[in-house]
């Protein structure tokens, strides 16, 4: 005697017949569970579910959903979700973020089982506490290729270099990506080209190859540019400044960035932010800049600190920005106690 078997939603895709003395074996069993898991997955597929395959003894990390598309740089943390352990389920139409734990590291061909679209972004810290540990960073960088449909990857503080930033290759959805604090110096531009989405970049904390930087006008939609404590130059910044869509600039704490640069700031057409803190950059350039139209801009000092008359100079210059001075704020009695000098 024959019977079907419907599982849930699949019902019309998926029937099961065997005979009833199957049934009664072990092996016959086993199939049908197995049956069972793939009906689920189709299942899963076709009510708009991203199913995602982890390794089922261990976790390697935290996925989480956003509520809206991160901010600057992919920054932004989400509702947690799941474990990335086993079998999970995931909304489509939901943005996932995920969080690799160092198990992760250990173990990044588990990307390799999960769909192009397993995730949007993806936040990688891990730094190495050992010599066998200094290639994890670099050797798990080929993995994230497979999950080509990421729009946002953040670096920062890992210890990916250019060359292993450089095997990641296309990512034709990509749109932010950030490697600050860590030891990328744009060498690995040419091997990003592909990324013809790319918006936001942004690089800090290691000496930029500012001959490398010619390669940031071939990305066409690059808009926030963020090269932050990395000695840029001159050179470097004319380079910066063929960009011609950039909207945001950040080149705070490169001391070589002084009055020179001002010709070529004014070059950006769409320019509309720009943060210059801690470089030489004097009042009067201030003022060449204020014909520009920024709508905000982070001066080379505090405002506080400029003389009552580069205040009222620096008003002018760009009426439209509310600078503020900060109160300076007291010391507390128990900070000034406990470190007060001492007296017998």
């Amino acid at each position: 005697m024959n019977c079907k078997l419907k599982y849930g939603c699949c019902a019309a895709n998926i029937i099961v017949v065997m005979q009833k003395s199957c049934f009664h074996t072990v092996a016959s069993s086993a199939l049908l569970l197995v049956l069972l898991c793939a009906a689920e997955k189709l299942c899963w597929a076709k009510a708009s579910w991203r199913v995602l395959e982890f390794p089922p003894n261990y976790s390697v990390g935290k996925l989480n959903q956003l509520q809206i598309p991160l901010e600057l740089y992919g920054k932004g943390k989400g509702v947690p979700l799941a474990e990335a352990r086993g079998l999970v389920k995931l909304p489509s139409t939901k943005l996932i973020k995920f969080e690799p734990s160092c198990s992760f590291y250990q173990h990044p061909q588990c990307l390799l089982k999960l769909p192009a679209d397993a995730f949007d972004y993806v936040e990688l810290r891990f730094l190495a506490m050992t010599d066998e540990e200094n290639s994890w960073s670099d050797r798990m960088v080929p993995y994230l290729r497979h999950i080509s449909g990421l729009k946002g990857i953040d670096l920062d503080g890992t210890e990916v270099t250019d060359k292993g930033l450089a095997t990641m290759g296309t990512m034709p959805e990509l749109i932010s990506l950030s490697a600050g604090n860590g030891f990328i110096t744009g060498r690995c531009l040419p091997a990003l080209l592909g990324c013809k989405k790319l918006t936001e970049l942004r690089f800090g904390g290691a000496d930029v190859n500012n001959d490398s930087l010619r390669y940031l006008q071939n990305f066409p939609q690059l808009s926030h540019l963020g090269l932050t404590r990395v000695n840029l130059s001159a050179s470097g910044l004319e380079h910066v400044c063929k960009c011609r869509g950039l909207t945001d600039l950040d080149i705070d704490f490169n001391r070589d960035i002084d009055d020179k640069a001002v010709p070529f700031l004014l070059k950006l057409p769409k320019l509309q932010r720009l943060s210059v803190k801690q470089t030489k950059i004097s009042v009067t350039a201030l003022e060449s800049l204020g014909r520009h139209g920024l709508v905000g801009i982070d001066l080379p000092k505090p405002f506080g600190e400029y003389a009552p008359s580069e205040q009222r100079r620096i008003r002018k210059a760009f009426p439209a920005i509310p600078f503020k001075i900060k109160a300076v704020e007291g010391v507390d009695s128990y900070t000034n106690t406990m470190f007060g000098p001492m007296t017998r």
